[in-house]
C-alpha cells in the first residue's frame, strides 16, 4: 500500500514511523527541510521538500499511484487543499485532521469521508477516562454513545476461570456488552467464543455502550468479599506493620478488602527462593518457615508475623523459600492493591523508604562477611 502524508510535524511523523513498521510504503511531504532531514535520518521514511499543497510537490511524491492520502497540516484551510488536490489527482482515499469543526461541511463536499475531529477525540478519551479511572486502553465511539475499553482479568475476580458463556449469563453482566478479543500476557489475540474461558492475567477487549460501562466493569472486576472476622483479622494484622503506620482507618480497611486469603496444609510450598515477588503475606493462623530449597528453616514466622515485603517493594526475586511450618491461613497484598493504597499517600511512602532502608541494613549486617581463603603456591 502506497501512502503520502501531507505534514510531517508530531502526527505526522509518528504516523510514517507507524506505517513503515508495518512494511508499508511511505512519503511525507513537507515544506521544511530541517523536518524532512530528521525524518529521513530518524526513521528512513521518503520525503519530499515542498509544499503539500502545491500540485507539483505532490506529484513528485507520486500522488497519482498513491492508495492513501493523509493530510495532518497545521490548519485546515491547508488539509483542505491538500485534500482536493489528491482527489483530483486519483481515485485515493484520503484521510484528514480536522482541527476546527467548523470545516466538516467543506471536508464532506470535498469528497473526504474519513474526517478525523482532535479535539473531540481528545475530549472524549479525557472525559471517559475520568469517569472510569480503572479501565485502559478507553476509545470513545459513535460520538461517544459507545465504549471500547480493555481490563485485565484479576486472579481474584469471581468471572476469572470462567467462559464468555458463563460471564454473559450473569444476571448483573450487561447484554448489550460485547466481547471483541482476549489478549494473553504475550500478546497473542484470540476472538473469543462462548467457550472461551477469562484466564487470570489475560486482558479483554469489549465494546458496551456508555450508560453500561460502569455495571460491566463491576461485573468483571467482583471479587470475594472477607467476612467480618476475617476482615477485622487482617486489619489487625496490618496494624502491626511497621511501614502501614501512616495509613488512616479508611485505608487499612482499603486495603485490607483486596487481600487475598490463602491456606496452606503443613509442608505446602507458597513460593520458592528466586520467584518473583508480587505479593507480601501475613499470617492469621499457624506458622510459616522461611529459608533455602532444603529441610532446614532459618526463620520461623508466628502469627501476627508478616514476610515477603522486600520482594514487592523491591522488584527483586524471592531470596528464600516459603514453606507452611503447619497448616496456616495467610493475607496475601498484591503489587496492584498495594500501589492503589498505599503510594498514592505521600507521608506512607516515605516511611516505606525509611522502613525499607532499615530493613536492608539490617539484612546486609546479619549477613556473614565472605571468608578469604589462603593461597599457597
Amino acid at each position: 500500500m502506497r501512502i503520502v502524508i501531507g505534514g510531517g510535524g508530531r502526527i505526522g511523523g509518528a504516523l510514517a514511523a507507524r506505517l513503515l513498521g508495518e512494511q508499508r510504503e511511505v512519503v511525507v511531504v513537507d515544506h521544511d527541510q530541517a523536518v524532512c532531514d530528521r525524518l529521513f535520518e530518524q526513521i528512513g521514511v521518503r520525503t519530499v521538500c515542498g509544499e503539500a499543497t502545491d500540485p507539483a510537490a505532490l506529484a513528485s511524491a507520486g500522488m497519482g499511484a498513491a492508495d492513501v492520502a493523509i493530510g495532518v497540516l497545521a490548519r485546515d484551510a491547508d488539509n483542505l487543499a491538500f485534500a482536493m488536490l489528491a482527489r483530483s489527482a486519483s481515485a485515493t482515499r484520503v484521510m484528514v485532521r480536522m482541527l476546527d469543526s467548523s470545516y466538516r461541511d467543506a471536508y464532506r463536499l470535498a469528497g473526504v469521508r474519513d474526517v478525523i475531529a482532535e479535539a473531540d477525540l481528545v475530549v472524549g478519551r479525557l472525559e471517559t477516562a475520568l469517569h472510569f479511572p480503572r479501565l485502559s486502553g478507553i476509545l470513545p465511539l459513535s460520538q461517544g454513545d459507545a465504549i471500547l475499553f480493555q481490563l485485565e482479568v484479576r486472579p481474584r475476580s469471581l468471572v476469572a476461570g470462567q467462559t464468555v458463556a458463563q460471564v454473559r449469563a450473569r444476571p448483573e453482566f450487561p447484554r448489550e456488552c460485547v466481547f471483541i478479543s482476549m489478549i494473553d500476557p504475550e500478546g497473542r489475540t484470540e476472538l473469543p467464543s462462548g467457550n472461551t474461558v477469562l484466564e487470570p492475567r489475560h486482558t479483554v477487549l469489549l465494546v458496551a455502550k456508555r450508560d453500561h460501562v460502569a455495571a460491566a466493569v463491576a461485573a468483571l472486576t467482583a471479587e470475594p468479599g472477607l467476612e467480618d472476622a476475617q476482615l477485622q483479622a487482617v486489619i489487625g494484622a496490618m496494624r502491626k506493620i511497621d511501614f502501614l503506620s501512616s495509613l488512616n482507618e479508611d485505608e487499612v480497611e482499603s486495603l485490607a478488602r483486596g487481600t487475598l486469603l490463602v491456606r496452606k496444609a503443613k509442608g505446602e510450598v507458597l513460593f520458592r527462593k528466586g520467584d518473583p515477588g508480587s505479593v507480601f503475606y501475613m499470617v492469621l493462623a499457624g506458622q510459616v518457615a522461611l529459608g533455602d530449597d532444603g529441610p532446614q528453616a532459618t526463620e520461623v514466622v508466628e502469627a501476627g508475623g508478616f514476610f515477603g515485603e522486600l520482594s514487592l517493594l523491591t522488584s527483586e526475586p524471592r531470596a528464600k523459600t516459603a514453606t507452611a511450618h503447619s497448616a496456616c491461613e495467610l493475607a496475601g497484598v498484591g503489587l496492584e492493591e498495594f500501589r492503589r493504597v498505599v503510594m498514592a499517600n505521600p507521608a506512607v511512602a516515605l516511611e516505606i523508604s525509611r522502613a525499607l532502608g532499615q530493613r536492608l541494613s539490617a539484612a546486609a549486617r546479619a549477613s556473614p562477611p565472605p571468608r578469604l581463603k589462603l593461597l599457597r603456591w
